[in-house]
């Protein structure tokens, strides 16, 4: 049985049981695991790990454990980028996300955004795969089994559990609050919404509706229409207290 001293830093220890986070631990294992496996199997995806050192040298996913060795792995890094070592792809220019079947009310959430958002109750582990690895869309999931599948390239495990604290943990962890676009994409759809005269949707209207309000809006997709109604005001308390709407 061989062993190396591991440390995990930042947020990489919100997936360790409480008694090892924040100190080095002893792992042990036989034969010569990869970084990739060896990191997985004491509970942390390799989608969270953005650089690994094996005794203070840059290792890839690959590298092969011998026993002995110290190793420290580190999350993504914020505040600036990393000239070498790299683990995970480069970061994408446009954030694009695919969701688990647990996080249908996030989805609602990031689509009223403006975020290009796929979902359905009825996404497979390997669908979901498959369409991000496609589309380049970042899988963000309550479901540590699938970031820990070798073909995730873009994958992000979320913390929180209540959809209202959901949302805000994603706009901080990609610092996309800069990025909305609050109102523009349909939330039944993920269609791109645009403004549409009265006329046009006048005929499908509630007879309330047609006597109260002259704005309209219609998904170019699925043809929902939307109106600033009674839920407007809401709304827009929900998107002052995200800080993304005055």
């Amino acid at each position: 049985m061989r062993s190396s001293q591991f440390r995990f830093y930042g947020q990489l220890n919100d997936f360790l049981p409480s008694e090892l986070r924040q100190r080095t631990v002893c792992y042990r294992y036989s034969g010569s695991p990869g970084l990739r496996d060896a990191i997985q199997a004491q509970g942390v995806p390799h989608t969270e790990v953005d650089l690994v050192l094996v005794d203070g040298v840059a290792r890839c996913f690959d590298f092969n454990l011998q026993g002995g060795e110290q190793v420290s792995v580190y999350p993504r890094f914020k505040a600036f980028e990393l000239q070498a070592g790299r683990l995970g792809p480069k970061p994408l220019a446009v954030h694009r996300f695919i969701l688990d079947v647990h996080l249908g009310k996030l989805c609602r959430q990031l689509r009223l955004l403006g975020f290009d958002t796929a979902y359905g109750n009825d996404f497979e582990d390997r669908h979901i795969i498959d369409r991000s690895l496609a589309e380049r869309r970042i899988i963000l999931t309550r479901d540590l089994g699938i970031l820990k599948q070798a073909r995730v390239q873009y994958g992000y495990f979320v913390r929180a559990t209540a959809p209202n604290r959901q949302i805000g943990e994603v706009l901080q962890a990609f610092e996309l609050k800069e990025r909305c676009r609050p109102l523009s994409r349909c939330i039944k759809c993920n269609g791109e919404v645009e403004r549409v005269a009265k006329s046009r949707v006048e005929s499908r209207l509630p007879d309330g509706t047609r006597r109260s309000y002259e704005l309209f809006y219609q998904c170019r997709a699925c043809g929902q229409i939307y109106w600033r109604g009674a839920h407007y005001a809401r709304l827009m308390e929900k998107l002052a207290r995200l800080q993304l709407f005055p």
